[in-house]
């Protein structure tokens, strides 16, 4: 079975100084280190439009170090460090259509081997 260390709300992007998931690490999860979701509460901002994850690290997670896949035009992961996950991150759109983005920014990826699909 699956687990997670974190199941948390994303916060208003851009906004850094109101950022109450911040600084959290996840470690040796046999599954996935944080799932991000939208506050469906927060009916102010620009949480329908966008949400972000940043500060956060996970290392040794089985599936996936960080992940979110919401019904919002964009998603930002930023400033993260992603260590020998079994995928870093998925930073997914929920909804179809052609304005939607996933952002990731500043974000460390370290592995023990190189990607086999990857030539640099």
């Amino acid at each position: 079975m699956d687990t997670f260390g974190y199941s948390v709300m994303g916060h208003e992007c851009g906004n850094y100084q109101d950022i109450v998931f911040r600084d959290n690490v996840a470690h040796s999860i046999h599954g996935y280190g944080a799932i991000i979701f939208k506050n469906e509460s927060d009916k102010g901002a620009d949480y329908f439009n966008c949400i972000e994850a940043s500060y956060f690290t996970a290392y040794k997670c089985s599936k996936v170090g960080i992940v979110s896949n919401q019904a919002v035009n964009n998603v930002i992961f930023s400033n993260m460090i992603l260590i020998d996950n079994g995928i870093s991150a998925i930073a997914s759109i929920g909804i179809e259509g052609d304005l939607q983005t996933s952002n990731m920014n500043n974000i460390k990826f370290y592995g023990e081997t190189e990607v086999k699909d990857c030539k640099v």
